[in-house]
């Protein structure tokens, strides 16, 4: 099946305001209030920022624990300019929790918050484990398209056009 063009036209327009071409991935240690060694590094990609979390306790005080952190912060006005503030406080954030990889809110820098940026921009703790595989068929839904192939803003858009050209 080919995607028909209005719709690669909207996913670009979704992506039009990423902003200017990669840049250094930001990486560093801290420890917690509980003594946590941790250790993270940001990966980008297409779909937005990984920040990957590696964090070891006491010495005879429990297994190194690993998580991630999920968001889109270009979505966020304020994070081209100011993308090194943005990452000191997302580390800031982490270092003042007890265990930084249990589930708890949604992380984002306090130019980037509720109101400011919408929710897309918040780095959220990515589930642990494979995501078992929804049903097969050999055609995706309107819906499935819009979330691959366009920004959230345009999802109920995409739907509509991928729905009309399936039939």
């Amino acid at each position: 099946m080919r995607l028909p063009l209005v719709l690669l036209a909207l996913a670009a327009l979704g992506a039009a305001g990423d902003g200017p071409g990669p840049e250094a991935a930001p990486s560093g240690q801290f420890s917690t209030p509980e003594q946590h060694r941790c250790r993270w590094e940001v990966r980008r990609d297409a779909l937005g920022s990984e920040l990957r979390l590696s964090c070891r306790p006491p010495a005879g005080r429990g297994a190194e624990q690993r998580c991630a952190y999920r968001g889109e912060p270009r979505r966020c006005p304020a994070y081209g300019a100011r993308s090194r503030q943005f990452w000191r406080q997302i580390v800031a954030r982490l270092r003042r929790r007890r265990r930084p990889c249990a589930e708890s809110g949604p992380l984002s820098a306090r130019f980037c918050g509720p109101g400011r940026a919408p929710p897309e921009a918040q780095l959220r703790l990515v589930p642990p484990g494979p995501i078992p595989p929804g049903p097969t068929s050999a055609e995706p839904s309107p819906e499935q398209l819009a979330e691959t192939y366009c920004a959230q803003r345009w999802h109920s858009l995409c739907t509509f056009f991928a729905g009309f050209w399936q039939g």
